[in-house]
Order: C-alpha cells, then structure tokens, then sequence
C-alpha cells in the first residue's frame, strides 16, 4: 500500500486530488495535512474519503509528501514537516521555490520539482517535472502518479519558470480569453450557456490542429482562417491595433519574473 500526503489545501491541492480521485488506485492511500480551515468549503468529506488532519506528524510513513502550499508558506512548513518526512519523496509545485533552496532547508531526500495547473482536476493537466537524487522506482511511482492527473514532460530546471508562466498560468489566459468571446457573444443576443459550449470545443479544437499539424506554422492557420475582407480580418484589425499580441508577451514575461521572485527569501 502506498501512502501519499498531501500538505496544504488550497485549489491546486484540490485540484490535484480531483485527478486522483477520477481513477481511484486501491493500492494508494491518501491524508490531507491542512495548515488551516480556510479552504474547508473546497473538501467534502463525502468525496475525500481519507484522513484529514491538521498535525504535520500524519505525513509519517507516507511514500510521497506533495507540498502544495503558497511560496510564502513554504519555509515554514518544510521546516514543520521536515522531522516526519522519513526518506519519502518531496514533491513541490511551490512557485519558484528551486531544488537548491529545499537542500538549503536540509530536505536531503528525494526530491521532485513539479509545475501542474488546475486542469488536473478532470485529469487535462500539462505538467512538468524535474527529479531529483529520485531512484528508478520512486520516479516510476511519481510518474504514475502526475499521470492520473494528465500528461507529464521532464524538462530542465532552468525552464520550470519560464514554462510556469506558460503552462502554469496558460488556463487563466485561456479562461479569460473564453470570458470575453462568451461576453461579446452575450451582447451579439446570444444564449450564455450555448455559447460557453460551443467557444470551449472551438478552443479545444484550435488546440488540437496546432499541436497535431506542427509541421504548419500557426501564422499560416491564422492567414487559412483570415480571408481578405472577411469576418476574421476584421477582428483580427482590432485586436492588433489594441497590441494584443504584445501584451499577451508581456504577460508571459511578468508571469515568469514574478516566479522568480516568489523563490526569493523576503
């Protein structure tokens, strides 16, 4: 039986527990190790079906510990859980928080420095991983593990911030892109709820074609759905002249910059 805790329980925590709990495997256990109550809205007792506890020492035994806490949360609570980790693997989403600063906090054990986002709640989550003085078994059984939650990519250290910005960020860019077109659509008189469904699959679609025809460049998509004169190029004019384009850019760099400050002591 494998024990797996989870350290905090904000929205990533739950939704990490919404990727597991999708495919329940009866060879894990799981314990929840809140730091408070303030998101006990988000954890049904009906659908947790696990030990709850607010006393860092539940971790104990456990074969992996997920430290899904906030970055100014984090020394803190490593230096709570630290005494029970008892060689288990550390598995952090923290943001910005490197492989180096954990070895700083004498966390000497395996370790796994991780990027999900919330789509891993219904199992769609992009993540990326770096493993670290990690054996084969125990990559194999974290692996298995983010794979409940979606599809995982190990990449270099050096790219978790830039990629967390990306990947990590991604679903708020695309919510709010999907809130805009549902809004306009509003103001065009149509129905709210039909909307959401047919923008969300136009979206998944769109996603689809860029990533199954890479061998095409997205420019070249852009100018097969953008006829001269046509519906698109118009919109596209506007977007362009409020510099969309470019905003979206910077967007992605202050996303990435401010990872590196969250992995900076105050």
């Amino acid at each position: 039986m494998q024990r797996i805790a989870i350290v905090g329980s904000g929205h990533l925590a739950h939704a990490l527990w919404g990727g597991w709990r999708r495919n329940p495997d009866p060879q894990r256990t799981f314990v929840l190790v809140a730091r408070s109550d303030a998101h006990r809205d988000l954890w049904d007792s009906t659908e947790w079906g696990s030990m709850v506890s607010y006393d860092p020492a539940a971790i104990r035994g456990s074969a992996m510990v997920v430290l899904a806490v906030k970055p100014k949360d984090a020394q803190e609570t490593v230096a709570r859980i630290a005494p029970y980790l008892d060689g288990a693997v550390l598995v952090s989403p923290v943001a910005g928080w490197t492989i180096a600063q954990f070895r700083e906090l004498a966390v000497q054990g395996p370790l796994v420095r991780i990027m999900p986002n919330v789509c891993a709640a219904i199992g769609a989550s992009t993540t990326l991983a770096v493993f670290d003085r990690v054996s084969d078994q125990e990559r194999q059984a974290v692996e298995a593990l983010l794979n409940d939650c979606g599809s995982l990519t190990v990449v270099e250290e050096s790219l978790i911030n830039p990629y967390t910005a990306l990947v990590g960020s991604g679903p708020a860019y695309i919510f709010l892109l999907l809130e805009a077109l549902i809004e306009g659509g509003r103001q065009l008189g149509t129905d709210v709820d039909r909307t959401r469904e047919l923008v969300s699959s136009m979206v998944e679609g769109a996603a689809r074609l860029a990533r199954d025809r890479s061998q095409d460049t997205l420019s070249e998509w852009i100018k097969q759905v953008a006829s001269p004169g046509g519906t698109t190029e118009a919109s596209l004019a506007v977007l362009n002249q409020a510099g969309w384009p470019a905003l979206l850019r910077e967007a992605v760099v202050a996303a990435s910059q401010r990872a590196v400050q969250l992995g900076k002591p105050t």
